[in-house]
C-alpha cells in the first residue's frame, strides 16, 4: 500500500538552517569570550566548533507556530522539539521510544505525530495554535478511512508523484551535503589535531633535548661524587670496625685482668659443691636422646665448665664445642682433648651462621644473667639451630624450697631464681616448639619418714627435684 510522504524538503531552507545555526554559533562564541576574563584565563578555548546538522529550537513566548517551523527537524530533534512546542515539555523516555519507533518504521509521518499531540487533551489543554496543521491532518485522517480512504491516498500519491520524485533527488542531495560537512568537520578537526600533536611531539623533543644535553654536563660530576663520597664511606666505615675491634679487644682484656683472679676461685667452688665428675657425666646421659637424632650438626655447650658433657658427646661420637670464659675450665677442658674456645657466649653465637648447629646446650648458666641478656640469648640460639634443632639448658629449681632459700646463693654469681613456669613463657615467647619441662635430681635421702598429704607436700616442697630443664625445638620448615 503506498503511503503519503512527508511533506517536501525545501534545500534553500535547510541551507538558510545551516547559515542561522552557524551564525548564532559564532554568536554564541564571542560572547563567551568576552564574557569575563576569568574565564578566559581558566579555561582554554576549544579549537574544534561544535557540529549542529539540526537548528537549536527557541520556544516562542506566544504559543504560536507554523507547521514548517517543526517540520524542518528530523528523527529525535522533530520528537524532543514537537513535545516542547505543543505540550511545552520533554517526552518521557517512553513517549520518546514509542513515536520515534513509529516515525522511522512509517507508522506514522511527521503531520501524524504533530496531529495527536495538538488534539489530544493536554494538547487542547495546552492551547498552542500550531498554522498549517489542519489541512494536512484532515488529508491524513480521510486516508485513514476504509474503502474510501483507499482511494483518496491513491489519488494523493498520484497527484503528489512528480513532487516526490523531486523530494527524493533533493534528500539524496541533502543527505550528500550532511554528509559532506560532516567529512569536512573531521577532516579539519584531524588536522587541527595533527598540528596541536605535532606542536607538542615537538616541545617535547626540545625538552628531551634540553633535558639530555643538561643531564650529560652533570652526570660525570655526579659520578664523581658519588665514587667520592662511597670511597669516603668505606673508610670511615673501615676506621670505625678498627676501632671498634680495638676498642672490644681493650675491654676485654680489662675485664679478664680484673676476673682472671676469681677463675680457681669458681673453680674450687665447684669442685667442692657441684659434685663429681662421674657423677655429673651420669647425670648429663638423660641428654642424649635428645641430641642423637642430631648427631650430624654441630653441639654448641655454652658454659661448658669441667667438660662432663662435651666429653659424654665424644665418647658417643657427637661433634660438639664449647665456649667458656673461665680460663681454669677451658685449661681443665683442653687437657682432656676437647674442643673449647674463650669467648663471651652472646658474642659467639653472634659470630655463627644462621642455622649451623643442631643443638645448643647450657647447664646452670642462664641463672647468671639478667633477664634482658637472657631473652637476647634465647634470640640468638633460635637463630643459630637449624630447623628441627633442639635448645637444652639446665638450671636450679626454685620450687624446692631448700634450693630457693639456700643452696642457690652458694654461687655468688648467681643473678636470681628462675622458675619453670617463666622459662617455659619465655620459650614460647621467642617461637620455640614442642617445649618440654623436665624435673630432676630429687633429694631422695632427705625425705623425711610418713605417709599422707601433709608428708608428701613437706617432702615434695623440701626435698623435690632440685633442677629442672626447659627444652624447646625450632619448628621444622613447612613443606611445600
Amino acid at each position: 500500500m503506498i503511503k503519503p510522504e512527508q511533506p517536501r524538503i525545501e534545500i534553500d531552507d535547510l541551507a538558510a538552517v545551516i547559515r542561522e545555526s552557524m551564525a548564532a554559533q559564532k554568536h554564541h562564541d564571542l560572547f563567551a569570550n568576552g564574557s569575563s576574563a576569568a574565564a578566559v584565563q581558566s579555561a582554554a578555548p576549544s579549537p574544534f566548533p561544535e557540529l549542529k546538522l539540526q537548528p537549536d529550537f527557541q520556544p516562542r513566548s506566544n504559543n504560536r507556530y507554523h507547521i514548517s517551523d517543526l517540520l524542518r527537524y528530523h528523527d529525535r530533534a522533530f520528537v524532543d522539539n514537537s513535545y516542547r512546542a505543543i505540550l511545552k515539555r520533554p517526552p518521557d523516555a517512553t513517549e520518546f521510544a514509542r513515536d520515534l519507533k513509529r516515525l522511522r518504521s512509517g507508522e506514522f509521518n511527521k503531520v501524524d505525530l504533530l496531529s495527536a499531540l495538538r488534539y489530544s487533551n493536554e494538547g487542547k489543554a495546552k492551547g498552542v495554535e500550531l498554522d498549517g496543521l489542519s489541512t494536512p491532518a484532515l488529508v491524513r485522517r480521510l486516508g485513514q478511512l476504509p474503502i474510501v480512504g483507499y482511494f483518496v491516498r491513491l489519488a494523493i500519491a498520484l497527484v503528489r508523484l512528480p513532487n516526490q520524485v523531486r523530494d527524493q533527488r533533493e534528500f539524496a542531495g541533502y543527505v550528500l551535503s550532511q554528509n559532506q560537512q560532516i567529512a569536512d568537520y573531521i577532516n579539519d578537526r584531524n588536522k587541527t589535531q595533527l598540528a596541536l600533536l605535532r606542536q607538542l611531539q615537538e616541545t617535547l623533543e626540545r625538552q628531551l633535548a634540553e633535558q639530555t644535553t643538561e643531564t650529560q654536563k652533570i652526570e660525570p660530576r655526579i659520578e664523581k661524587r658519588i665514587a667520592s663520597e662511597r670511597a669516603l664511606i668505606q673508610n670511615q666505615f673501615e676506621e670505625i670496625r678498627v676501632q671498634a675491634e680495638l676498642l672490644h679487644s681493650l675491654i676485654q682484656k680489662v675485664q679478664r685482668g680484673s676476673e682472671f683472679h676469681l677463675d680457681p676461685i669458681y673453680a674450687a667452688l665447684e669442685e667442692r659443691f657441684r659434685g663429681s665428675r662421674e657423677e655429673i657425666k651420669e647425670r648429663f646421659r638423660i641428654y642424649l636422646p635428645y641430641v642423637e637424632p642430631l648427631r650430624d650438626s654441630l653441639v654448641i655447650d655454652l658454659g661448658s665448665g669441667r667438660g662432663e658433657w662435651l666429653e659424654l658427646l665424644k665418647e658417643a661420637g657427637i661433634g660438639a664445642r664449647g665456649v667458656e670464659t673461665n680460663l681454669v675450665s677451658i685449661e681443665q677442658c683442653r687437657a682432656r682433648g676437647l674442643e673449647v674456645v674463650e669467648d663471651d657466649m652472646l658474642a659467639h653465637l653472634r659470630a655463627l651462621d644462621s642455622g649451623s648447629a643442631g643443638a645448643v646446650t647450657g647447664f646452670h648458666i642462664i641463672e647468671h644473667v639478667s633477664i634482658d641478656a637472657l631473652v637476647t640469648l634465647l634470640d640468638e640460639v633460635k637463630r643459630v639451630l637449624r630447623p628441627g634443632g633442639v635448645a637444652i639448658f639446665e638450671t636450679p629449681n626454685p620450687e624446692n624450697v631448700l634450693v630457693g632459700s639456700n643452696y642457690f646463693y652458694l654461687d655468688p654469681t648467681h643473678k636470681h631464681p628462675l622458675p619453670s613456669q617463666l622459662m617455659q613463657f619465655l620459650f614460647d615467647d621467642r617461637g620455640f616448639d614442642r617445649v618440654e619441662v623436665l624435673n630432676l635430681h630429687p633429694y631422695d635421702s632427705g625425705r623425711v619418714a610418713g605417709e599422707g598429704e601433709l608428708a608428701e607436700r613437706f617432702n615434695g616442697y623440701f626435698f623435690g627435684p632440685m633442677d629442672y630443664a626447659i627444652l624447646g625445638w625450632v619448628p621444622q620448615k613447612a613443606q611445600s
